[in-house]
């Protein structure tokens, strides 16, 4: 089987956009979670992701959005009340019941369990020189996929799993301002990370348009 795999789309709505126009034949997508926060479309966003069937858990963001956790000093940036009042019932209600862990198996046998941060919670960072890397236990054919870096992530652990994050649809951090995903397949047993182009500078002016915080802006088009 084929699944492409999203995370922190961040209610980008031109990024999402543009990932799905760009998206192959699959057998599903998969949401590693932040589907709201930083950005101005929540309720587009939640409807695509709906509309598509997507197979999602829950964020940090997303937590703090529905009130399952405190965003603290973070809140203004995070755009967590703002987003909290304009996110419809209906899409609202649907973000506060994501599980914060799916874990299914594909018929050739691969364990697919996805989480937002980490097996632990959803605040954990895994950065490929993460010391934590070496406390995830994972089966043999089974994978974690998981995202909150911002940075795509390819490591095997020692027993035979495998950790894979498909970087941010919404807002990537490693210095390539091009919406990061991922497509696993699970015969194939590969995960190749995809970069799609998409109208930064036109959102950024947006973003200006509504006052948003310029920090939040600026971080879209980071190249060094």
């Amino acid at each position: 089987m084929r699944f492409a795999v999203l995370s922190d789309i961040h209610s980008n709505l031109p990024a999402l956009e543009a990932v799905r126009a760009a998206l192959p034949a699959v057998d599903g997508i998969i949401c590693c979670g932040d589907i709201t926060g930083y950005y101005c479309h929540p309720n587009e966003v939640c409807a695509i992701l709906r509309e598509m069937n997507v197979r999602t858990i829950r964020g940090n963001h997303d937590t703090c959005i529905t009130g399952l956790a405190d965003a603290g000093i973070n809140s203004e940036a995070y755009r967590t009340e703002w987003t909290r009042h304009t996110l419809l019932k209906d899409h609202f209600d649907w973000l506060a019941a994501l599980p914060p862990e799916l874990t299914f198996t594909a018929p050739d046998g691969l364990t697919i369990r996805v989480r937002h941060a980490s097996p632990w919670d959803e605040i954990t960072y895994l950065y490929p020189d993460s010391h934590r890397l070496n406390e995830v236990v994972l089966g043999k054919d089974e994978w974690l996929l998981c995202g909150h870096t911002h940075r795509p992530l390819f490591h095997r652990t020692a027993a035979g799993g495998v950790i894979a994050n498909p970087g941010a649809v919404g807002q990537p951090r490693d210095r390539d301002p091009r919406a990061s995903w991922a497509m696993l397949d699970t015969v194939a047993r590969t995960f190749e990370v995809h970069r799609t182009e998409y109208p930064v500078a036109a959102l950024q002016r947006h973003l200006e348009s509504l006052h948003w915080p310029r920090n939040v802006i600026d971080i879209l088009s980071r190249t060094s």
